[in-house]
């Protein structure tokens, strides 16, 4: 005993070497590669070759292609074996029962009654169920699936007993096929199994189609619609069922697109049933039911559906009020329920754009707003004036962008404001320039003023594009003026001119504010290109326009003669600015507007000048460069800061 003991204690001590041994050798590898990565080198650690003389060959592992993944990493096959095959046999079952009981009404060769062709379908029903009852101890899945189809098939015999063969009330046929639905809901939720969810909902999505007789209710067709996909919904709940997603989303379009389509024959109140569905499903289904991940980008697709049913709006004086009323509410909903939901992750029914957020705020509180603001303005052209209605979507606009930390959505809200701002502006028709230039410009300013109070970059940007319009309309005002006929700065386009630069030299003055603000958006990025613009711009704008106004003042010779006084006087004031602000910039601008009063005196002496016009011009320039070469040769007068450094000792 005592010899084996010694052994087994041998072993043991072996064993622990050989840890110990094993341990070392890991820490001397954990160093080197940390060596490495401290150093930069991008050469990975050279290791020992083994101590065998044989030759290694390095094997490659086989090559794999990767399976084309679809919806819930399902490849092709899988797909078309799993959703293809049982929904083709749903839609195909489904299709037998409403085939036979539309060809029963429209050809009446059965002597059987509507109640016993109804009994037949539900016979049928039954017996799916006994098959799908039976097989659930061996495939629960497979089975469940043909026990959703018998409810399918009792909801296309409900369906068809009250529209389609009288059989009952259509209330009372509406009503049985709600509960079905749900029946149906209830059953998929409680299985958690996404084929049996594609069966139920699938089949009675169909139902109202396959049992067809062309005399469809759309009052009833439309609360049928809903209470399918708000039980849908339900039915999927939190479940990330890829699949079943797309397979709802698609069919919700059918049935919203299906209903607009039946409801142009309907009038004012099938629109308003029809506009109202995707907001049923959206409040009553996505709202409570959807999975974060999902929610955002389903209550999204709604509205777009919402906004496109708005173009089957019926037209007409007697109509606009409702249709305009409708939309407008719908609008406000929307902005609601964005305000509510702008805590959760954004999300999209497409794979591609998902990680494009900035795109889907855009689409959120920009595109979706305009599209149903504008159809609301147009239907109710006729009744309000549309400055007004204009107005109302611009404030609650204005409401929902205040409420929006900074970020893409409140960049996107204020766009769609600013859009319908100018839209309410030119709505009240200005009918001069100097009306257009001062509406404009005010535009601007309160747009500046708010993004002191809410920073975006949406207002500044937008300030410089009302700016640069109101520019290019009292530029275009003071040009298509007759020449040489009216006096220069004494005109309606000169008020609009002198408007503009009234504006910029506000901008100016506030520039510090404005820099603060931009700077909380922007992260203090450098900004010097931006305040550069805002000071240089009154001065920019106030060359061109006296430039307009004495280049047609009273005659050509005239003119010329204005113009050279004029740039010659800018260049002296331009040099005298730049040696007080110290700015190189300045002074050789300044010395650029010289050379351009010398040439322009050179042309009109060449040209038209008459003898006395042309020793003026000469006189006048060589006055002015004569003032800016005795400025420049004075000592340290181009740069006062430099030659005060060099004379220190």
């Amino acid at each position: 005993m005592t010899g084996e003991a010694d052994q087994n204690d041998s072993s043991l001590r072996d064993r622990i070497e050989h840890l110990e041994r094993t341990v070392a050798s890991l820490s001397d590898d954990i160093a080197a590669i940390r060596a490495t990565i401290a150093t930069g080198a991008t050469r990975p650690p050279a290791f020992k070759k083994p101590d065998s003389a044989a030759p290694t060959t390095m094997i490659r592992p086989p090559f794999r292609r990767r399976p084309r993944v679809l919806g819930e990493g399902l490849d092709l096959e899988r797909l078309l074996g799993r959703y293809g095959m049982l929904a083709i046999a749903v839609l195909a079952a489904a299709a037998a029962v409403g085939t036979f009981l539309s060809w029963a009404i429209g050809r009446g060769y059965l002597t059987l009654s509507p109640a016993a062709r109804i009994l037949v379908g539900l016979v049928f029903a039954a017996g799916i169920a006994v098959w799908g009852f039976r097989l659930r101890k061996r495939e629960r899945s497979f089975g469940s699936s043909l026990l959703g189809l018998s409810l399918v098939v009792v909801l296309v015999c409900a369906y068809a007993a009250g529209p389609g063969l009288a059989v009952v009330p259509e209330w009372f046929a509406f009503g049985g096929a709600i509960i079905v639905s749900w029946a149906l809901a209830v059953f998929a939720r409680h299985e958690s199994d996404e084929p049996l969810w594609c069966v139920a909902f699938g089949g009675a999505a169909i139902a109202p189609f396959v049992t067809s007789s062309g005399k469809g209710n759309i009052y009833g067709l439309v609360v049928y619609a809903a209470s399918v996909l708000i039980a849908a919904c339900y039915a999927i709940g939190p479940r990330p069922w890829n699949i079943a997603w797309r397979v709802f989303l698609s069919t919700a379009t059918l049935l919203v697109w299906t209903a607009a389509m039946v409801s142009r024959s309907h009038g004012l109140p099938g629109f308003l049933f029809v506009l109202g569905l995707p907001v049923a499903a959206a409040l009553g289904g996505v709202l409570p039911f959807a999975p974060y991940a999902r929610k955002r980008a389903a209550l999204r697709w709604f509205w777009i559906l919402a906004s496109v049913t708005g173009f089957a709006a019926p037209v007409g004086r007697a109509v606009g009020p409702f249709v305009g009323g409708a939309l407008f509410a719908v609008l406000i909903v929307w902005l609601v329920i964005l305000d509510r939901v702008n805590s959760i992750e954004q999300s999209s029914v497409f794979e591609a754009n998902r990680r494009r957020t900035t795109f889907l705020d855009w689409i959120d509180a920009a595109i979706l707003p305009l599209s149903l603001g504008l159809q609301a303005t147009y239907a109710l052209r006729e009744i309000v004036p549309i400055a007004a209605v204009y107005s109302v979507e611009a404030f609650a606009l204005l409401g929902f962008a205040w409420r929006r930390p900074l970020g893409a959505t409140r960049d996107a809200a204020i766009a769609a404001l600013l859009m319908l701002s100018v839209a309410a502006f030119y709505a009240l028709h200005p009918e001069s320039p100097t009306v257009e230039v001062l509406g404009i410009l005010s535009l601007a300013l309160v747009a500046l003023a708010l993004h002191v109070v809410r920073p975006s970059m949406t207002w500044v940007a937008g300030a410089v594009v009302l700016i640069a319009h109101a520019a290019d309309i009292a530029t275009r005002a003071l040009a298509n003026r007759p020449a040489y006929t009216l006096p220069p700065f004494a005109t309606e386009p000169s008020f609009a001119a002198l408007c503009v630069t009234m504006a910029l030299v506000i901008v100016s003055r506030v520039r510090g504010q404005l820099g603060a603000a931009t700077e909380a958006v922007r992260a203090r990025r450098e900004s010097e290109l931006g305040r550069l613009i805002v000071i240089v711009a009154p001065w920019a704008w106030a060359f061109l326009w006296g430039f307009i106004e004495l280049g047609m003042a009273f005659s050509r010779s005239t003119s010329t003669l204005l113009l050279v006084v004029y740039f010659a006087a800018c260049a002296v004031f331009g040099v005298s600015l730049g040696h007080w602000r110290q700015s190189a910039g300045v002074r050789k601008t300044g010395l650029a507007l010289a050379l351009l009063a010398a040439a322009t005196a050179v042309y009109g002496a060449t040209s038209f000048f008459v003898v006395g016009l042309r020793v003026l011009a000469y006189l006048v320039i060589s006055a002015f460069l004569l003032g800016i070469a005795y400025w420049y040769r004075r000592p340290g007068s181009t740069d006062r800061r430099a030659a005060e450094a060099t004379a220190a000792p």
